[in-house]
């Protein structure tokens, strides 16, 4: 069985966007033409914003049940492609525009909206953990000082930091890992990726979407044709580092291809240019009437199904992190660290903003956005279900049952941090960071 991450999360935005969209300049800015020539209103509803939302709350339920029960455990390496293809998509959406009328007051604008979206439930976790548990003791010396600093800057993942020898991918608060890689990508689109809202040709997008894909599994191919040689070299070089081979979790080997923000950021490059092909395709009705978006949709579902298919069997049959082994059986289970399922999701993201697919219905019920709506809290808090459940005294020997009461306690604990932490947080932060406008009075009484 390929062995995947015990870590996932969340990127919660769309909650923003659906706000954002019901105001007439958010309409203004949704139905912008981007061509030279003459284009039509942009005919996207409110549902297909809903439906993205409710897709947060798939990723994140895959996490959650892969997490809390072993045998479902490679369910979560569907769950962190799909939340950061999704961020790519969604942050472009909000903030091309934003970022084509002057990269200056874009930027702020950018670095305080995430800042106070992401980091305010990541801060109050990573503190409790300094409180109660061992990690605030053990960050508190000279020497792992700077690691202290690296969680507080939620930078952690960017450099392979070590305490007491070994990497942080299973130490404390390690399900923070992917907001770590995720601020990077914040830092790559602001300085670079937003300037892929300058494609201007339908085809031309598609086709660099394509050739994306088909470069990044093909690099992919050569690291892992490659892997004996170069890690040989990085544990020459730096001999504190586990080989995969002996500790795979806490490898290097790992830290590279599944945490860090080096490997990971390619599914978030994909999700920007598939924006970037439905911000182009969304402006000409008669193309959008020839798509088949139901048909687009179940084919991503269905190419997800293959690929998890072959991942289990592979993981099952083949040694994929053996010495020698370039098997293309483990080149696929190798690959699910990173990129394998990222195609199909953003097929299966496009399918859904572009709308008409019955999936995108059901993903844009109620209750699918009210769980896709607190499904960061959902991702961060998840491992603390069983201790939580556990402190309540509640005995449950049912396996099925007991997964039941995790799934209550997962649920209702991200209401509480969702309404407590999440939207007060923002809020106050919103309200004390964005400039004040100041009314100054004129010479006549206007002003």
């Amino acid at each position: 069985m390929p062995e995947i991450d015990s870590t996932e999360r969340d990127n919660s935005f769309l909650t923003e966007i659906n706000q954002r969209s019901r105001s007439p300049e958010f309409d203004h800015m949704l139905h912008r033409t981007f061509d030279s020539e003459p284009l039509a209103r942009m005919p996207i509803a409110r549902d297909n914003l809903d439906a993205l939302t409710g897709l947060r709350f798939v990723a994140a339920l895959t996490i959650a049940l892969g997490h809390c029960y072993q045998p479902w455990l490679e369910l979560t390496g569907i769950g962190m492609p799909l939340f950061f293809t999704l961020s790519g998509f969604i942050i472009h959406y909000v903030y091309a525009d934003v970022f084509a009328r002057g990269w200056r007051s874009a930027t702020g604008e950018f670095a305080i909206a995430r800042f106070s979206r992401i980091y305010p439930l990541y801060l109050v976790l990573l503190l409790a953990f300094f409180a109660f548990s061992s990690m605030g003791t053990t960050l508190a010396t000279a020497r792992n000082f700077p690691v202290m600093l690296a969680y507080l800057a939620g930078v952690w993942t960017w450099f392979p930091f070590q305490v007491d020898g070994q990497l942080l991918l299973d130490w404390k608060y390690h399900i923070s890992w992917s907001v770590s890689t995720e601020l990077f990508f914040y830092v790559a689109y602001a300085a670079v990726l937003y300037r892929l809202a300058r494609l201007r040709s339908i085809r031309q997008c598609l086709a660099l979407l394509i050739g994306f894909c088909l470069v990044v599994y093909a690099m992919f191919y050569l690291v892992y044709l490659t892997r004996d040689a170069w890690e040989a070299e990085v544990l020459r070089h730096f001999p504190r580092f586990v080989p995969r081979t002996d500790d795979f979790i806490v490898s290097f080997y790992r830290w590279l291809l599944y945490v860090s923000p080096y490997s990971r950021i390619f599914e978030f490059i994909g999700g920007v240019l598939t924006c970037q092909l439905f911000r182009l395709v969304s402006q000409r009705r008669n193309l959008i009437e020839r798509i088949s978006t139901g048909t687009i949709a179940w084919l991503a579902v269905g190419t997800m199904a293959i690929l998890f298919g072959l991942m289990h069997y592979f993981g099952a049959y083949s040694p994929w992190l053996a010495p020698g082994n370039r098997s293309f059986g483990g080149f696929i289970v190798n690959l699910h660290m990173n990129f394998l399922f990222a195609p199909a999701c953003y097929l299966l993201i496009f399918s859904l903003a572009l709308g008409g697919a019955a999936i995108g219905r059901l993903l844009a019920s109620r209750p699918a956005r009210f769980l896709g709506d607190i499904s960061y809290s959902t991702y961060l808090s998840h491992p603390m279900a069983e201790r939580t459940l556990m402190l309540t005294g509640l005995a449950v020997t049912s396996a099925a049952l007991h997964l039941l009461a995790i799934m209550v306690v997962i649920y209702v604990t991200s209401f509480v941090l969702y309404r407590a932490v999440e939207v007060p947080a923002k809020r106050w932060l919103r309200q004390l960071l964005e400039p004040r406008r100041l009314e100054v009075a004129l010479p006549g009484g206007r002003g």
